[in-house]
């Protein structure tokens, strides 16, 4: 069982955070998941039923090489999302070049290679050449993220760009082991420690997962915590929907797992609801339950067809679309609470 695990069990999990991180607008977005693509592909190439099918179909060990050019890509992608976010365009330049440079060169080192032995010819350069693609690429994404993780005010991002850290630590790792293996299988010296299962198995697995998991924390925290504000905001949404069902562009309908877009758009709503009753509040609110109480008092009387009071009022939030759902998070938690008391007990 634990082998089968640590066969497909990171492919797997690659997958799945690869479909969960869903396609955006922004290059960024773009960029992580065609970081997760390239750890799925690299995993999926070396399961057992993909090395019988390039032995099958009449080129073995191809997938090695799909495998290890996918890893490139992969790390590739990690290091410009965050050369790009430190504002370093011409790192991001070179680095690309150097990938690219190390692709081209594994490339040509395994169609040299007449097999992959060890011992072969061009084998050992094929291993030199995959190193030094990546080492340099896992050295700039570790530094980087170590130094976010210093600076991340929110405990989860510090989570996740720790695990990153160690994961690409124990991939570094990892690479000089094989790299020092392959060299001794035309040098004069032995490595047997390296190819025992904790270094040539174990070791890599867990690079993996760190890595996959460090990535997949905060987008399933952003998943989570965007799904607990959508909902808080349901009921506040829904009263105004009653009252002016064309502030909406689709009737209620459940929704499980929101999109920003979906908690974009109930936040204007609620915000565009707020504007039609706005004539019958008696005020400017100070704070979120007085906001909830005089929401509720001006929805009550627009329903009753009371004159409109038309007042001069300031309107409350927070000061960008963050801020802003969490204030009105806070209000349609209150807003839930007094709209069940009877009237007259509203304060």
């Amino acid at each position: 069982m634990g082998d089968v695990i640590r066969r497909y069990g990171p492919a797997i999990l690659a997958w799945i955070l690869f479909v969960f991180l869903r396609p955006g607008p922004a290059p960024g977005r773009r960029l992580v998941r065609f970081c997760v693509l390239g750890l799925a592909v690299s995993q999926t190439a070396l399961i057992p039923a993909v090395r019988d099918l390039t032995r099958a179909l009449g080129v073995p060990s191809i997938e090695l090489l799909i495998a290890h050019l996918a890893m490139v890509g992969a790390v590739w992608a990690g290091a410009q999302v965050l050369l790009r976010l430190h504002g370093l365009p011409a790192a991001a330049r070179r680095y690309t070049a150097w990938a690219l440079a190390g692709g081209a060169a594994m490339v040509v080192t395994f169609a040299l290679a007449p097999n992959v032995m060890p011992q072969s010819p061009f084998v050992m350069e094929y291993c030199i050449a995959y190193a030094v693609a990546l080492l340099p690429e896992f050295a700039v994404i570790g530094r980087l993220c170590l130094q976010d993780a210093r600076k991340a005010p929110d405990r989860i991002l510090r989570t996740g760009l720790g695990l990153v850290v160690a994961g690409i630590v124990a991939a570094a790792a990892y690479m000089v082991i094989r790299t020092v293996i392959a060299i001794s299988a035309r040098a004069p010296f032995d490595f047997d420690y390296g190819k025992g299962f904790l270094l040539s198995k174990a070791l890599p697995t867990t690079a993996h997962l760190l890595v996959l998991v460090g990535v997949g924390v905060p987008a399933v925290a952003g998943l989570l915590r965007r799904r607990r504000q959508y909902r808080r905001l349901g009921p506040l949404w829904l009263a105004l929907y009653r009252a002016e069902p064309a502030i909406a562009l689709e009737p209620p309908r459940t929704t499980v797992f929101p999109t920003r877009l979906h908690l974009y758009r109930r936040v204007i709503e609620i915000r565009d609801g707020l504007l039609v009753i706005r004539p019958y509040r008696t005020g400017s609110a100070t704070g979120e339950r007085q906001e909830a109480a005089e929401i509720l008092a001006a929805l009550r009387a627009r329903e009753d067809g009371l004159p409109p009071l038309s007042p001069e009022m300031t309107v409350q939030g927070g000061q960008d679309f963050g801020s802003d759902t969490e204030y009105l998070c806070r209000v349609a938690d209150v807003f839930r609470e007094i709209s069940r008391r009877p009237a007259a007990t509203v304060p």
